[in-house]
């Protein structure tokens, strides 16, 4: 097969390490040609440049992120090209983010950190627990998941909306529909946004929705910022309708300096960071070369989509 590989995002190492393991077949990583590949492994963006109607030899891509959103997967699936995306890989960091994200309001981290500045003590006597809260994740895949695997251990409870009514042991309770979706709203006291951006999820979560929320309610987006009424929650923030929003993800990307997000004391933000990791180049590699093994063995790939 030949097969192009944006070398960017695994890493001359691991390219090499693929290379020495598949040697009978045809590796390259100029963007030039990509139109002779017969398989790709990039990110979605190569397709802004090359569209897959010119990719006459492709039969199968394997996008090196989870998301999907900037990919035409409707058009791949008509022109007969199989499409897998990297959802597993990037779980555990993002998992542990969403920890971080719930830990930094609860125990009030940007209060003593200003304290620490000004050398002053200033104790909070009364620090949120998450012992009995309940956890509303919107999306029930491997971020969800692997999130609520973590959060077990702390005696709360585990609710999560799906597109479909399909039950899942690890939550206590499955939502699903448009009636399901906002009974989760309206009962978590941390709302997780862990679901891909699709047409039907493209602010899923507008102004009604988010009105749902408990007052105390901790807002997580780690997926697409176009799932949320930006500026519905903007709104919400400043009139302290939610208690904060911990943001990974917003619209657009960068966030413009002049954003009223800045701005507020309720918000924490990160550059779509959360998937960052030491061992993220490594897991992307194993999954690759697990994906490689089954073509080569005439099997379909792991997480098509």
């Amino acid at each position: 097969m030949r097969i192009y590989i944006d070398a960017r995002y695994l890493g001359q190492d691991h390219v090499q390490q693929l290379q020495s393991r598949f040697v009978h077949h045809d590796f390259f990583f100029d963007p030039d040609y990509v139109e002779t590949a017969e398989v790709i492994i990039a990110m979605p963006g190569i397709f802004l440049k090359h569209g897959l109607k010119d990719m006459k030899h492709l039969r199968f891509v394997q996008l090196l992120m989870a998301g999907f959103d900037r990919f035409d997967l409707d058009l791949a699936h008509r022109l007969g090209i199989k499409v897998a995306n990297a959802q597993d890989v990037f779980s555990t960091t993002i998992a542990e983010d969403i920890l971080t994200k719930i830990f930094f309001f609860n125990r009030h981290v940007s209060h003593y950190l200003q304290a620490m500045k000004t050398h002053e003590w200033l104790p909070i006597p009364k620090e949120r627990e998450l012992m009995g809260a309940t956890f509303g994740f919107v999306g029930a895949g491997s971020i969800a998941t692997t999130t609520a695997q973590r959060l077990k251990p702390f005696s709360v409870k585990l609710i999560a909306y799906r597109r479909e009514k399909r039950n899942h042991p690890l939550f206590d309770e499955i939502y699903w529909g448009a009636e399901g979706l906002d009974a989760l709203l309206r009962q978590s006291d941390y709302v997780i946004v862990a679901i891909p951006l699709t047409s039907e999820t493209a602010h899923l979560l507008d102004r009604r929705r988010l009105l749902l929320m408990k007052n105390d309610a901790l807002l997580i987006n780690v997926s697409r910022g176009m799932i949320i009424d930006q500026e519905a929650l903007i709104d919400m923030l400043r009139e302290k309708r939610i208690r904060g929003a911990a943001l990974d993800v917003v619209t657009p990307e960068p966030l413009p300096e002049s954003s009223s997000l800045w701005e507020l004391d309720n918000v924490y933000i990160t550059p779509h960071n959360a998937s960052s990791s030491t061992l993220m180049q490594s897991r992307l590699t194993a999954l690759v070369e697990k994906n490689l093994k089954r073509l080569d063995l005439g099997e379909d790939p792991f997480y098509l989509i």
